[in-house]
């Protein structure tokens, strides 16, 4: 029987795995993160998309912002030998006299019962060409076949206790609007499917789906949801995407 957090620490690789490539559009195109030498990844989980982001830009510092202890303790441990220094908390817990350049929020910005306060914070702390990266979830885009209404049901009660604690999962279209009102302007907003088409990345996302199952119904899974998964790998003719989408903001003061 494994611990949610070891879980969780799974679940978050299986998903930078499945999509980091996909995202770097967002940082090439991104005048700011060129330029950036100090960057804050909020919400930052385990830090393994953070190492990835380190190993292709080595001239960067980053700051690591997790409220999850277990994962943050983790996080620590692995860092070496990237210029990652790891915050346990939020926002609030870093130092008051921080600056950054610019800003990733990864699936971070949808939990957030206060996005203002957060903006708001962000506003105060960072540069004056600073840019922000918010990648979050897209459930519009999200397509299975055959249909798999045990895991699909495990994903609505999900959602349903981000809205019951005061997250949002519809913000594609609220983040420019709210952007603004703290002098970000937007840049870019673009979809990011994961899909199954390519047989390296059907078993990816498999491993991924038995990960959220186990997140969702506990360890060791039930075999009925197992089964289900099972029998989605074994089909010649199954399909998965699920959709996210990245938005690009930039300081206008």
């Amino acid at each position: 029987m494994r611990t949610p957090d070891a879980i969780y620490d799974d679940l978050l690789r299986f998903q930078t795995e499945l999509s980091f490539d996909l995202e770097q559009a967002f940082y090439r195109s991104s005048d700011a993160w060129h330029a950036a030498g100090r960057v804050l990844d909020f919400g930052a989980g385990n830090c393994y998309y953070t190492r990835k982001l380190a190993a292709r830009n080595p001239e960067k510092e980053f700051v690591c912002v997790e409220r999850n202890e277990a994962l943050a303790k983790r996080a620590r441990a692995s860092v070496h030998p990237y210029s990652i220094e790891v915050v346990i908390g939020t926002f609030t817990d870093v130092a008051e006299d921080a600056a950054f350049d610019f800003v990733v929020v990864r699936h971070a910005m949808s939990y957030l019962a206060d996005r203002a306060a957060f903006m708001q914070w962000i506003a105060l702390h960072t540069t004056a060409a600073a840019g922000v990266l918010t990648i979050d979830a897209d459930d519009a885009k999200f397509y299975v076949r055959p249909r798999l209404p045990i895991l699909e049901a495990g994903n609505e009660e999900f959602k349903e206790k981000v809205r019951a604690s005061g997250g949002d999962r519809d913000l594609r279209e609220r983040l420019q609007e709210e952007w603004r009102q703290f002098k970000f302007c937007h840049s870019r907003t673009d979809p990011l499917i994961v899909h199954s088409d390519i047989t390296a990345r059907k078993e990816l996302m498999y491993m991924f789906m038995m990960t959220v199952a186990e997140y969702d119904h506990g360890s060791p899974l039930p075999n009925n949801v197992r089964e289900e998964i099972d029998s989605w790998a074994l089909d010649p003719t199954s399909y998965l995407q699920y959709g996210m989408f990245g938005s690009l903001f930039n300081k206008t003061e």
